[in-house]
């Protein structure tokens, strides 16, 4: 049995996960991804293209970008937008 602290609104919440469950989790997480669901991971792919240089915020979830870059790749790709 594995257990796993996260913080949820301020909040520290344990969760426990079987081996069953985790085979669940990961099956639904497959057939998710074979029939294309991945729309953040395809939008991060998009804006950050090639570009090098970049880290990720893990307190906001972005991508660490100076204001000028977010401003040129949100006008390519809208759909980052928050």
């Amino acid at each position: 049995m594995s257990t796993l602290v996260v913080e949820f609104s301020g909040e520290k919440v344990k969760a426990m996960w079987d081996k069953i469950l985790i085979e669940i989790f990961c099956d639904i997480c497959i057939k998710e991804i074979l029939k294309g669901n991945r729309p953040e991971w395809k939008a991060s792919k998009k804006l950050k293209g090639r570009d090098t240089g970049l880290s990720w915020n893990a307190i906001k979830r972005t991508i660490d970008a100076s204001d000028d870059w977010w401003e040129s790749k949100l006008k390519v790709v809208p759909e980052a937008q928050i």
